[in-house]
């Protein structure tokens, strides 16, 4: 069930995974065994919403947006380490 779970879990925008989807997954594993059903449809119409949200809605005017978590470099890092690298392992994935 973990597998679905993360496929869904990549419906959700880029910015909106990166700040939330570990809660995500953590908050699934511990329902999963109550109510699959429900928490895969919740995962549905989540993502729907995010995205009717980010794509309906003027950034500067909704006030939901995110910090791009991608973009941001850690402090300390030079700019040309951080850039040089992949832009951010997916926490999206699982390898069970």
């Amino acid at each position: 069930m973990k597998r679905p779970y993360a496929i869904l879990l990549r419906l959700y925008p880029r910015d909106y995974r990166a700040m939330f989807g570990v809660e995500m997954r953590q908050s699934f594993e511990m329902a999963a065994n109550e109510r699959r059903a429900a928490e895969l449809l919740g995962l549905v119409m989540g993502a729907v919403r995010e995205w009717m949200a980010k794509l309906t809605t003027d950034r500067a005017v909704r006030g939901r947006v995110l910090p791009d978590l991608v973009m941001m470099r850690p402090p300390g890092v030079p700019k040309e380490v951080h850039f040089a690298g992949p832009l951010l392992d997916d926490p999206c994935s699982w390898d069970t």
